[in-house]
């Protein structure tokens, strides 16, 4: 299957249902979506900042193809914003699908107009600045919600939040995916129809129904 292929299909399924199939890859849920619709689904590229580097930011976003997903590492640094109306009308002239900062963005309102999918920890009005930081790296592993992130990885969102997987991880379970939410309408217009819910959720081997104590 083509990355191409693999990633419409990938667009198509519920990001929740993937959690049924998967442990890892999932970053930590303070990391949210700030703007943007829709699911997100894109091909990393990554970006580390250190010491409030602002043109690290600038030479990542040259990096970006379109349908890329740009994804920041402030190295820890949850308080200045790499992100604002300027980088993002550049993501978005580069076609860029989405950006994710582990860490905050300003502007929230052109942000919001930007056309961009963009996830964060949340805004703030204290930025980067215009200086070199001699430790900032392009297209190096990073570290994002607790979730380590490669170029070329899939990276995957939707209002719950963010997954990023390799390619391999994600074919591995996205026909899984697609069958469980093929099979979801069916259980949920039974669920409404009133058909008794022992029949219907999965209980497990031990499961005893309330007029059958355990032991």
């Amino acid at each position: 299957m083509s990355r191409g292929e693999l990633l419409a299909r990938l667009r198509a399924v519920s990001i929740p249902t993937l959690g049924h199939f998967l442990e890892d890859g999932f970053l930590a849920p303070e990391i949210r979506r700030l703007a943007g619709s829709g699911t997100l689904a894109g091909v990393a590229r990554t970006v580390r900042i250190s010491e409030q580097d602002a043109t690290a930011m600038n030479r990542a976003i040259l990096r970006v193809e379109p349908g890329e997903v740009l994804v920041v590492s402030m190295s820890g640094d949850i308080r200045h914003a790499p992100l604002g109306a300027v980088t993002a009308a550049a993501l978005f002239a580069r076609g860029a699908a989405g950006v994710v900062v582990d860490g905050a963005v300003t502007d929230l309102g052109d942000l919001r107009a930007s056309g961009l999918s963009v996830y964060a920890r949340g805004t703030s009005c204290l930025t980067t600045k215009r200086r070199f930081g001699d430790e900032s790296e392009l297209g190096v592993p990073v570290e994002c919600g607790g979730v380590l992130i490669r170029d070329g990885d899939l990276v995957l969102g939707d209002d719950n939040g963010v997954v990023a997987l390799t390619a391999e991880a994600a074919s591995a379970v996205v026909g899984l995916a697609e069958a469980s939410d093929a099979a979801e309408p069916a259980l949920l217009a039974r669920i409404r129809a009133g058909e008794p819910l022992a029949n219907l959720l999965a209980l497990g081997p031990r499961a005893t129904s309330p007029s059958q104590p355990d032991g």
